[in-house]
């Protein structure tokens, strides 16, 4: 399984979006890669198990593909969760990955074996397989990547009286037979993507949805009055300048300062053109404009289309306690009847494999503490890739990839272990303030242009990736502008 490369052995920790392309690009560069993945199948967040029916990207198929391969022409211009398995499953075996992963494999343990002469070491990785931790056995790596995702565990709240329940409650992900709400009375909770995504859906199929949701989050049209797609305006360079990132150009300086009132307005009149292109009712409408609550905004307009044909329900409240048999109280008194409860209330990350010593390292105080989003400090040969959660996720893994791969060949300059730590907490001191409600240091949402820009000037390549100053700014950055990256590494460090 670890083959016989000493020196350049690498476990890749997930098969999803970040652990594919993370394992083509370490290939690449003449690793010898090992992909251990706890699921049955590739595919990450996107495996069978764990889609609800209806779902869809909330990227369009130019954004949400990698550089080097793009959607079939028959593909959705929004991709369904089956065709993006599809694509996931074209991408392993055109790059020759499957022989890399093993499945159905559980890690248990990451340990690091330091030496007397400094940090690096070998990691020592048990792994087993899934239920059968007594048939474990432990691997080692020279460099470990962490993919397994920053949505790797259900968030299931749990309510008083839940056992008295008669019917079950599930987790969103877990909604994947439409048996189970075919004529049924169906309680959702949430406001998020996946929740609207579920009401919509169920609305279709059951006897009566009823949304509960604590506070609404805004959602995005796929096409803008009915007409442009808005990722052709919104996954641009123009579209960032409108945002404050935590490092800023003397335009940017001033466009947030001195021309803030600009700004607001540039906001304000993005959040009504939202709201009348999906004719969104005042009680789903969040208080403030754009950009606040842009960490929960989503991309769809089916559940609304559900509102106005009236099978579906909206309470503004949160579940007081199940009060038994079908009843389920809201905190405004009022009782609901359901057959069964969705749980769309999202995700937590987890790092339960990881030594408690490593664990020191990667999080603080309930907080991610990587550099770049990718790194430790102090643990070299450990890193984590798609932790930096964006709108164009599989961009933003694929060059934090070919980043992290040229730090593991020696070939990236990097800061002193004190300036990492500075800029750490300087990002995460910006996302608590424009991301409050993921401030846990593993979101940068839209500001996907300015983070590939860090990783690129650490790389040493250009930064500006189209023809000319037009295309750059106001043409969408698909991810073939960033194809070959590998080549232009080799490149430049020759």
């Amino acid at each position: 399984m670890t083959g016989t490369k000493s020196g350049k052995r690498v476990c890749v920790i997930g098969a999803g979006i970040a652990g594919l392309v993370t394992a083509k690009v370490f290939k690449d560069d003449g690793f010898d890669v090992s992909v251990i993945e706890k699921q049955a199948e590739i595919g990450g967040v996107w495996t069978s198990s764990r889609t609800y029916p209806g779902l869809r990207a909330n990227n369009s198929r130019e954004s949400y593909a990698f550089s080097d391969l793009p959607y079939p022409p028959t593909a959705d211009n929004y991709p369904t969760a089956e065709q993006i398995r599809a694509y996931l499953s074209g991408y392993a075996d055109r790059f020759g990955l499957r022989p890399l992963v093993r499945l159905s494999t559980e890690v248990l343990a990451v340990r690091k074996e330091t030496t007397p002469a400094g940090p690096d070491g070998t990691f020592r990785i048990s792994v087993a397989p899934v239920g059968r931790s007594e048939d474990a056995e432990t691997l080692e790596f020279d460099f470990c990547v962490v993919c397994n995702g920053v949505f790797s565990q259900p968030l299931v709240p749990e309510f008083e009286g839940q056992e008295l329940f008669a019917g079950p409650v599930l987790h969103s992900s877990q909604l994947i037979d439409p048996g189970l709400v075919a004529g049924k009375r169906v309680m959702v909770v949430g406001a998020g993507k996946s929740a609207l995504d579920c009401a919509g859906w169920a609305a279709r199929r059951a006897q009566r949805c009823t949304l509960v949701f604590r506070s609404p989050h805004w959602m995005a049209p796929r096409y803008v009055l009915g007409r442009i797609r808005t990722d052709w305006l919104i996954t641009t360079r123009f579209f960032e300048l409108f945002l404050r990132y935590h490092r800023r150009t003397l335009f940017e300086s001033f466009l947030h300062g001195p021309a803030r009132l600009l700004v607001r307005a540039w906001w304000r009149g993005w959040s009504r053109v939202i709201r009348r292109s999906l004719r969104i009712p005042s009680v789903l409408v969040p208080e403030a404009p754009l950009p606040a609550g842009f960490e929960n905004i989503g991309i769809g307009g089916e559940f609304y289309q559900a509102l106005r044909l009236g099978t579906l329900d909206v309470r503004r409240a949160v579940i007081a306690r199940f009060a038994g048999g079908d009843a389920v109280e809201l905190d405004t008194g009022e009782m609901v009847a359901a057959d069964i409860v969705v749980l769309a209330t999202g995700w937590r990350q987890g790092l339960p494999f990881l030594d408690p010593a490593l664990l020191s390292r990667v999080v603080r105080n309930g907080q991610l503490w990587l550099y770049r989003h990718i790194m430790p400090p102090g643990v070299p040969r450990l890193g984590f890739v798609g932790y930096a959660s964006s709108t164009a996720c599989q961009l933003t893994s694929e060059v934090a990839a070919q980043w992290l791969s040229q730090c593991f060949r020696g070939e990236l300059n990097l800061p002193d272990e004190p300036e990492m730590e500075n800029q750490i907490g300087r990002v995460l001191q910006w996302a608590g303030e424009v991301f409050p409600g993921r401030n846990q240091g593993y979101f940068i949402g839209p500001y996907v242009t300015h983070y590939l820009d860090e990783l690129l000037r650490d790389m040493g390549l250009p930064r500006r990736r189209a023809g000319n100053i037009l295309s750059e700014f106001f043409a969408p950055y698909w991810p073939d502008r960033y194809r070959n990256l590998s080549e232009e590494r080799r490149r430049t460090g020759t």
